[in-house]
C-alpha cells in the first residue's frame, strides 16, 4: 500500500506553483528510516483485527492491546504504542477534484483515520476506513483466482447491482493481460522449460482457469442479454448503466481471455522444446572488479579483443601506392594549355605573411633579444593589426610556427596551464592560452 500511495502522497503535498519547472528534485523523505513505527502501527491493526473477529468489533482497551502487541514483539513501550494510536486515530485532511458528476468540483475528506478511540476511556477499535485499509492490502489478484473474481461478476450481475460490475470487468481484465504479459516475461528471460514449476504446475491450472472462467462469463453475458429482453427494456431508463455498455465491457474481458489461451498455447511450444543452461549469465560487473585486482596480461587481452574483431590486416588489399609511377594520367587540352598574366599594369599583391614578418619581424626579434615574449604583450602592443585590419591569425602563426622568424637561433614554445581572458576594442572577446616565444641558450640546447 506503501507503494502504491507515496507518489500520490507526494503530490497531494506538493509546493509547486502552476507554470513552474517540471523537474521533482525531493527524493528524501522525512524520518527516522528505520520502519519502527510503521511496523508497529502494522501489528496493531492485525491485532485489531483478530480482535474484532472475536468480540465484533467492540472497544479494546490499551492494556489488553498492549499484552496483545508484546506477544508479537515483547520490547514495545508503552508511549511507543500510545504514539502509533494517536496517529492511527487522528484524522487529516485530504483534498481531491471529483468528476463523477462530469464537472471538476474540489472536495476534501477527513475520513483518514485507521483507529477509532473513544472520548471516555482509552479503548480503542477499527473504523471502517481500517477495515477497508486491511481488504486491500490482502487482496490477491492472482490469475489462479480469476475464476472467483469472474464469480464475482456473475453474481453482481444476477442481483442487478450493475453499478459495480464497471469495477469488476476492469478489475479482471487487468489480472488478465497482467498474466500474459509476465508469463511471456519469464519464457523469454528463459526462465521457464519443460522441467521447471511453471511448465509442469502454473501454465496447466492457467489452462483450467481460463476454461471455468470463460465459462462464468458466458453465462454473464447470456444474464446481461435477459436483462434487455422485450418484458425488460424499461429497466434500461433506470439503471445508471446501460445494459449494453455492460455487455461490451464483459465482452473486452472475454475476448482477452481467448487471447490469453491462444498466447498460453504458443508459449506452452516454445517452453517445451527450450532447453535449460548449465552456464549461469556472466555477471560483468565482477568480471570488471576481477580485472581491476588481476590485471591481465598482454597476451589475455590480445585473446580478448580478438573476438571484437581482427587486430590487424591480413591478405593483400589494393593501396593507391601500388599504381604510383605506373598510370598515366591523362590531361585535357585545356589543362595542358599554358596560362599567362595578359593583363597590363597589374600590380602584385604580396603574400599576408610575408607583409607581416616585414612589420613586425625585426621588432619580434629584438624582443626576444631581452627575454619571452608572451602573446598576451604582443596583443597589448598591437603586433595583431596590419594596415588598419586585424591579422589576429598571423601573430598566432608566427607562435605556432616561430622557425619563420629567425633560422639561425632556435626559438621554443612555452605553454601555459591557465586559460586567459581579454576584452578591447581590437580583438573583442578573447580567451586563449598566454604561449610565450624564447629564445633557446646555446648552453641549455646542447
Amino acid at each position: 500500500m506503501l507503494r502504491l500511495s507515496a507518489r500520490l502522497l507526494d503530490l497531494h503535498d506538493a509546493q509547486r506553483e502552476p507554470g513552474n519547472s517540471p523537474v521533482y528534485t525531493q527524493e528524501e523523505r522525512a524520518g527516522r528510516g528505520d520502519g519502527r513505527y510503521l511496523d508497529l502501527a502494522c501489528i496493531v491493526l492485525d491485532v485489531l483485527r483478530g480482535l474484532a473477529h472475536e468480540s465484533g468489533n467492540e472497544f479494546i482497551g490499551f492494556d489488553a492491546l498492549l499484552i496483545s502487541v508484546r506477544e508479537v514483539e515483547p520490547q514495545v513501550d508503552s508511549e511507543d504504542l500510545r504514539y502509533v494510536l494517536n496517529v492511527l486515530a487522528r484524522p487529516t485532511e485530504l483534498w481531491a477534484i471529483d468528476r463523477s458528476d462530469g464537472r471538476a468540483d474540489l472536495v476534501s475528506d477527513k475520513q483518514t483515520h485507521l483507529v477509532e478511540r473513544t472520548h471516555y476511556a482509552d479503548d480503542y477499535r477499527l473504523t471502517s476506513i481500517g477495515r477497508d485499509a486491511i481488504s486491500v492490502s490482502s487482496n490477491i489478484s492472482d490469475f489462479a483466482y480469476a475464476e472467483g473474481d469472474a464469480l464475482k461478476l456473475l453474481r453482481a450481475i444476477e442481483s442487478g447491482d450493475f453499478d459495480v460490475v464497471p469495477s469488476f470487468s476492469d478489475g479482471l481484465l487487468d489480472t488478465i493481460r497482467f498474466a500474459s504479459v509476465e508469463l511471456r516475461q519469464e519464457i523469454e528471460r528463459g526462465q521457464v522449460d519443460k522441467d521447471s514449476e511453471v511448465f509442469k504446475v502454473k501454465m496447466p491450472r492457467f489452462r483450467d482457469v481460463i476454461e471455468k472462467t470463460s465459462e462464468l462469463l458466458r453465462q454473464a453475458e447470456a444474464r446481461l442479454k435477459s436483462w434487455r429482453a422485450t418484458d425488460s427494456d424499461e429497466l434500461d431508463d433506470t439503471l445508471a448503466v446501460d445494459v449494453y455498455d455492460l455487455e461490451h465491457q464483459v465482452l473486452r474481458v472475454y475476448q482477452a481471455l481467448e487471447s490469453f489461451g491462444r498466447d498460453l498455447a504458443e508459449l506452452t511450444k516454445i517452453a517445451a522444446k527450450r532447453r535449460t543452461s548449465a552456464v549461469s549469465a556472466t555477471d560483468f560487473l565482477e568480471v570488471a572488479l576481477n580485472l581491476v585486482k588481476r590485471p591481465p596480461s598482454d597476451r589475455q587481452l590480445e585473446s580478448l579483443f580478438r573476438r571484437f574483431g581482427p587486430l590487424r590486416l591480413d591478405g593483400i588489399f589494393p593501396s593507391p601506392a601500388d599504381v604510383r609511377g605506373r598510370v598515366r594520367v591523362s590531361l585535357t587540352k585545356a589543362e595542358m594549355a599554358p596560362r599567362f598574366e595578359t593583363a597590363v599594369g597589374a600590380v602584385e599583391v604580396a603574400d599576408t605573411r610575408l607583409r607581416f614578418l616585414g612589420e613586425y619581424g625585426d621588432v619580434i626579434r629584438a624582443r626576444l633579444a631581452s627575454g619571452p615574449l608572451p602573446l598576451s604583450e604582443a596583443l597589448e602592443r598591437g603586433w595583431c593589426v596590419l594596415d588598419g585590419t586585424l591579422e589576429l591569425a598571423e601573430l598566432l602563426g608566427v607562435y605556432v610556427a616561430p622557425w619563420a622568424l629567425t633560422e639561425g637561433e632556435p626559438i621554443e614554445l612555452r605553454i601555459p596551464r591557465e586559460v586567459a581572458t581579454r576584452s578591447d576594442g581590437v580583438v573583442g572577446e578573447l580567451i586563449y592560452s598566454d604561449l610565450e616565444l624564447a629564445r633557446v641558450e646555446r648552453g641549455a640546447s646542447a
